[in-house]
């Protein structure tokens, strides 16, 4: 058993040389002096004989070849401990920018123009959407000393950067991913995905253009000018807009203020409800409550229409319900011209005209035929076309026949497009107040022009291929 003390303090002797331990217990060595060059070739010489009284000892770790470094012979090593790796995330690149410190000098290079397109605030992500690699973390491998003695390696003292939260998981390839559509957001060193967030300002050069993909969007503020806003899922403005804004909505969208500028264009799958529209766009697939007034609009609205709260005025621009409209105040004193249609289908519509216009074509075209035909086979009996020219009347009766299939499916189209129609024939239009002259109504495939005022309540309303209307 070796005495370890001693082997550090005095050395021990091998053969005819005296070794020493180390004081980490990781090395024996040979002290050799510059002076003593000459014992060191005798070492080296003897080294063979040296190397198996080292390993009788059982010491760990024996080399080869003796090394020399600075004033030592080293003729054994220990094996140092490899430390742990804790655990690991590594973004891809698409979200590595995100946690990154922003190079403010090359921001100052970007044009304003451009700069709406820096996404800031927002980042989102879809439901499974990979957003970094996980690496779990690397035990620690134990080392040993020259004495054979197993040396522990050192705990993790420092802990994962980033924690997950409760909307991210991990899958079977290490890959985290969002368990569902959201913003993607780190706090402190919690990563975190909010199916529903909030803006807490305007919409911005602070903030820029908006893609969001979640549950609901809030915005506290307002949507400068030339911002767009694209939302799948629910849309809450709590402001207004400035002109040339862009909004898409996949969801509902509810707006606390004016929707304003005739740049400005908003796009709504689910149903809408808005304060007030002021020389704006609008194109809603559900419907559309207006809570005070709609001026100089132009909107395409597939549901219905009320505009009956607040001022509940609607004068200018065009106004086109799929379904039926009700109002408070229909156009006004200066008779500014306004369009409001209910019932209204625009491809159908499209549709019902463009094949109206080619029924009638091609009945003009048969009448054409019919009477080159009569007055061809007249000459024929007469004697007075040739056997050759007999040809032409026969290419006359096959482009009849061809036109007249023609003509009977659009006749056959026709009455079925009119079955559809009878459906937005049901639609109205309802005034709780007052309808101004200057107004023109719209109802399916009818127009009536209010050429007087009329004061409510009035309801419009499709009657025999006519707009009606009866007092309630």
């Amino acid at each position: 058993m070796i005495d370890r003390n001693q082997f550090k303090k005095e050395g021990l002797w091998f053969g005819d040389f005296l070794l020493y331990l180390s004081q980490d217990e990781m090395m024996v060595y040979f002290p050799v002096k510059p002076s003593e060059r000459i014992l060191l070739k005798d070492f080296i010489k003897n080294w063979e004989k040296i190397r198996e009284e080292i390993k009788k000892a059982n010491i760990f770790g024996i080399l080869e070849e003796p090394e020399l470094v600075g004033d030592k012979v080293i003729v054994a090593k220990g094996l140092p401990p490899k430390p742990p790796f804790p655990e690991k995330i590594e973004f891809l690149d698409k979200f590595a920018f995100l946690f990154e410190e922003t190079n403010q000098e090359a921001e100052k290079e970007v044009d304003r123009q451009d700069i709406r397109e820096v996404p800031r605030k927002l980042v989102c992500i879809d439901q499974n959407e990979p957003i970094a690699k996980w690496i779990p973390p690397i035990p620690g491998i134990p080392g040993m000393n020259v004495l054979g003695e197993p040396i522990p390696p050192p705990e993790v003292k420092e802990p994962s950067k980033i924690t997950l939260g409760e909307n991210l998981f991990i899958d079977e390839e290490n890959l985290v991913k969002a368990k569902t559509a959201g913003v993607l957001v780190l706090q402190g060193n919690k990563l975190e995905v909010f199916p529903e967030y909030t803006i807490k300002g305007d919409v911005d050069f602070s903030v820029g253009n908006i893609r969001f993909i979640g549950k609901k969007l809030t915005i506290q503020g307002d949507i400068k000018f030339g911002f767009k806003v694209r939302v799948r899922g629910d849309l809450e403005l709590q402001g207004g807009t400035e002109n040339k804004v862009f909004i898409e909505v996949d969801g509902n969208f509810v707006c606390d203020g004016i929707i304003r500028g005739e740049e400005t264009k908003v796009k709504v799958k689910g149903k809408a409800e808005i304060k007030g529209v002021e020389y704006a766009n609008l194109e809603v697939n559900g419907d559309l409550l207006i809570k005070n007034y709609m001026i100089f609009t132009k909107a395409f609205i597939s549901g219905n229409v009320w505009v009956t709260t607040g001022k509940g005025w609607v004068y200018g621009g065009e106004i086109k319900g799929g379904g039926s409209v009700e109002v408070k105040l229909l156009g006004n004193e200066s008779q500014t011209p306004t369009k409001v249609y209910a019932g209204y289908n625009k491809k159908l519509l499209e549709e019902y005209f463009e094949i109206l216009q080619k029924s009638i074509l091609y009945e003009e075209t048969l009448n054409k035929l019919k009477s080159g035909i009569e007055l061809g086979k007249k000459l024929i009996k007469e004697g007075r076309v040739p056997p050759e020219k007999e040809e032409v009347i026969n290419k006359l009766i096959e482009q009849q026949d061809l036109y007249t299939k023609e003509f009977q499916n659009l006749l056959e189209r026709i009455i079925e497009v009119k079955k559809e129609l009878s459906l937005f024939k049901q639609k109205t239009i309802k005034v709780l107040e007052k309808v101004y002259p200057g107004v023109i109504l719209g109802i399916a495939d009818q127009q009536e022009v209010i050429n007087e005022e009329i004061r409510g309540p009035l309801l419009f309303y499709y009657q025999e291929s006519n707009i009606d209307v009866k007092k309630l």
